[in-house]
């Protein structure tokens, strides 16, 4: 294969709800004729990424917001020293914070997953002023549930200092040995976004995400008319034909 084409999941391949839809599927079909390998790219656990994309027929994925790399036979961690991670300290720490775990019970490999209503620059000074130093949070766009009391709140990861889904796909570009500019990457988050600064051509899935909205902007990142995996398709048909062209 030419390449890898990183997709997030939710907002982006699978539509509002985590609904696998036909347009999905028309995406991963469009990577695959263009001889372009197809790779997961998510906040999800490990295992629930794991399980959609051998629902999806996917064989890598990039997953925990890039703190874990899956390849068939290989489990890459972007923090091993940080596994087993400090669960209840770092929950602790944050009781002041009107947030709570986002998926309670959910097994990780590293890092917490919360639905914050303070930002996570917030999350990262508290932990820092706690003796977390060495952690951080990284904002992955706004949750469909609200904190306990009724705030609109995001989703935001705690994770190992420098961690996020660009750290994530530099290591998948590594394991694979593949050029940046012979990959796309497709996503509706900040945190997606991040991507461009090791991938170049990185297309933002519209959402009502503003934050993200605003990012791709400023950074001049194409914005699809469509949302949710329709957008995830017109973003594919974009990078493969421009990856194309590239190649020529």
């Amino acid at each position: 294969m030419s390449g890898s084409i990183y997709l997030d999941l939710d907002g982006t391949l699978l539509d509002p709800g985590g609904l696998l839809v036909q347009d999905s599927m028309s995406t991963l079909q469009v990577v695959r004729d263009s001889g372009f390998r197809p790779v997961i790219l998510t906040g999800r656990s490990r295992w629930a990424a794991a399980a959609i994309a051998r629902t999806l027929g996917v064989e890598d994925v990039v997953c925990e917001l890039g703190a874990v790399v899956l390849l068939p036979g290989i489990v890459q961690l972007a923090a091993p020293e940080a596994v087993p991670f400090p669960r209840e300290a770092l929950l602790a720490a944050l009781t002041a914070l009107p947030l709570q775990e986002h998926e309670p019970g959910t097994p990780r490999t590293s890092g917490l997953v919360l639905r914050s209503a303070a930002t996570a620059a917030t999350v990262t000074e508290v932990l820092h002023d706690a003796g977390f130093g060495e952690w951080c949070a990284v904002d992955n766009g706004p949750s469909h549930l609200p904190t306990d009391d009724g705030t609109p709140s995001r989703v935001v990861h705690v994770l190992p200092s420098g961690t996020d889904k660009a750290t994530g796909v530099r290591m998948h570009l590594q394991l694979r040995d593949l050029l940046p500019e012979a990959c796309g990457v497709v996503g509706d988050s900040t945190a997606d976004l991040t991507c461009a600064s090791v991938v170049p051509r990185t297309f933002c899935v519209r959402s009502d995400d503003h934050e993200a909205l605003r990012l791709a902007e400023h950074q001049g990142i194409p914005v699809t008319e469509a949302r949710g995996a329709g957008g995830a398709l017109e973003a594919v048909r974009a990078l493969v034909a421009g990856l194309r062209h590239d190649a020529h």
